[in-house]
């Protein structure tokens, strides 16, 4: 009788050991999670940084680089931690001086974390006296479904300098991503840092994620932005998470985040979901807020994506609509102010033992920031009371003649009558230049809505002698600005010119009938004006 062979021990219990240890791991995040999430939310918690004369050399001549500390929150130390000064332009300051600080728990000793987190940036609010800012603006962004990294505040002290009050952030990070994207992991997609003051056409740089190396997913993007705008929303569908876009897009139009990505195209991640390969923007650096009280909502946007998805009309109306359903609740003055109250209680509480000159120099100014969320509010409301619904959208083919024609002679001398009979009987706009270097027009103003147009006219040239400067030559159409791209000029019969005009958003756009001649007659075919939708 054949025996079987028998497996060693070892391997029977293999995939149990293997389900242990997932489970072990799995018990471990989340542990680390709640940590973090009532590290966030819990108490403003007292900071004493130590940096020893060599470390402290080190951050002196190479801010950037990392330098090991000794860090004690609450009493509770945390040794050899890795410590850098950061900032850009506005918030960056000497290590001797009151330095923004990023903190990585396990730079030199692996595996250390603080409340479940790896790594925490230290900020030093120079560019927010309230210091209310950022804390306000995370809350606000994630209870809108938009995942940007945590807030809170700290009492800091560093090598026995005491330093007052700090922002503390979270970072972005592979913690990060597995806590916000859990459906993508193990593997989430690329998030991207955006450059200072530097859109997605830029080498953006991958703060984490693990996915195309070669950035086929910001050149996709990039893509979209190309397309026609009658097949852009489309294409920028399958590349963006357009709903998030636009909610991120009406909370910083409406709290004035000028130095945001809408408005800037700065201070941004973004992040490409591995499940669904669509680009999410997370704003950053969100201390300089409600500076501009009167600061447009309409046409504020700077961003390529932005620009490239709000020159659609209906999109414009959504962003309006999002932004007063938004006015109802987080945009609220009621929800903001609250928060607000929330926030500063806990710096207060935190402050209770100081004296009574260093609470008052330290507190936030809660109340001054109510003020002015109230009054960008109210400039925001009435905005968007006279945010008009958009034009209907023209079919190809759909065409109009425009009237009401006024002359325009800016040089030389030409007769012009608008309602003449050219010499086959047909009624014609006319033009007889009888001085050098004239430059005569027909002018009048359609209001058309966003989309793709020809101006269209049939003309008849007799002895026409063109002269041309930088808008054009001999007999042409055009719209204001614009360079001519067809002629006519010497004897000619009816023969149609034409130009082709884009209209990047609804509003008015002047037509022109041009003669730029020396001398000679033209007739327009007064039917045969026209604006069609290409």
């Amino acid at each position: 009788m054949r025996r079987l062979p028998v497996r060693p021990l070892f391997w029977r219990w293999l995939p149990a050991a293997f389900l242990v240890v997932g489970t072990m791991v799995l018990a471990g995040s989340a542990e680390r999670d709640a940590a973090a999430a009532a590290f966030f939310e819990g108490p403003v918690r007292t900071w004493e940084i130590v940096v020893e004369p060599d470390g402290l050399a080190g951050l002196r001549e190479s801010p950037r680089d990392y330098a090991p500390a000794t860090v004690r929150i609450d009493g509770k130390a945390f040794r050899r931690v890795g410590i850098h000064v950061k900032g850009s332009a506005g918030s960056k300051r000497g290590v001797d001086d009151r330095p923004a600080l990023t903190l990585k728990f396990n730079r030199f000793v692996r595996g250390q974390r603080a409340f479940g987190i790896e790594k925490l940036h230290l900020n030093n609010a120079v560019q927010d006296p309230s210091l209310l800012h950022e804390n306000l603006a995370s809350r606000l962004y994630r209870a809108a479904g938009i995942p940007v990294t945590r807030a809170s505040h700290a009492l800091l002290r560093f090598n026995g300098r005491d330093l007052g009050v700090y922002v503390v952030k979270e970072a972005y990070d592979e913690d990060y991503l597995r806590r916000n994207f859990p459906g993508e992991s193990p593997a989430p997609g690329n998030l991207y840092e955006g450059a200072f003051a530097g859109d997605i056409d830029r080498a953006l740089e991958r703060d984490a994620g693990h996915g195309p190396a070669d950035r086929s997913d910001l050149a996709a993007l990039r893509a979209a932005l190309r397309v026609p705008p009658a097949q852009r929303w489309a294409a920028l569908s399958q590349v963006l998470d357009t709903e998030r876009f636009l909610t991120m897009a009406a909370i910083q139009l409406a709290i004035d985040d000028w130095d945001g990505y809408v408005r800037n195209r700065n201070n941004y991640r973004v992040h490409f979901r591995s499940t669904d390969g669509r680009a999410l923007f997370l704003p950053h650096g969100m201390d300089q807020l409600l500076v501009h009280a009167e600061a447009p909502v309409r046409d504020a946007w700077v961003g390529l994506v932005a620009g490239a998805l709000l020159e659609l009309p209906e999109q414009r109306i959504r962003l309006r609509d999002r932004m007063r359903e938004l006015g109802d609740g987080l945009l609220s003055e009621r929800w903001m102010t609250n928060e607000l109250a929330r926030i500063e209680s806990r710096v207060a509480t935190a402050l209770a033992g100081r004296s009574d000159e260093d609470r008052a120099r330290l507190l936030p100014d809660r109340w001054g920031e109510s003020q002015r969320i109230r009054q960008r509010l109210g400039v925001v409301r009435r905005e968007l009371a006279s945010w008009p619904d958009p034009l209907p959208s023209w079919p190809k083919g759909r065409s109009i003649q425009p009237g009401g024609w006024s002359v325009l002679v800016q040089g030389g001398h030409a007769l012009v009558d608008t309602n003449a009979v050219a010499p086959d009987n047909r009624r014609s706009l006319h033009f007889v230049v009888d001085q050098p270097a004239t430059r005569a027009s027909l002018r009048t103003v359609v209001t058309l809505p966003a989309g793709e147009y020809r101006l269209a006219a049939r003309a008849r040239v007799r002895g026409l002698e063109p002269m041309e400067d930088e808008f054009g030559r001999g007999v042409s159409v055009r719209t204001t600005g614009s360079t001519a791209t067809a002629h006519l000029e010497g004897d000619r019969e009816w023969t149609e010119v034409s130009f082709d005009v884009s209209q990047p958003e609804d509003g008015p756009a002047e037509m022109i009938l041009d003669v730029r001649a020396n001398r000679g007659e033209v007739w327009f075919d007064a039917a045969s004006v026209r604006v069609e939708a290409r």
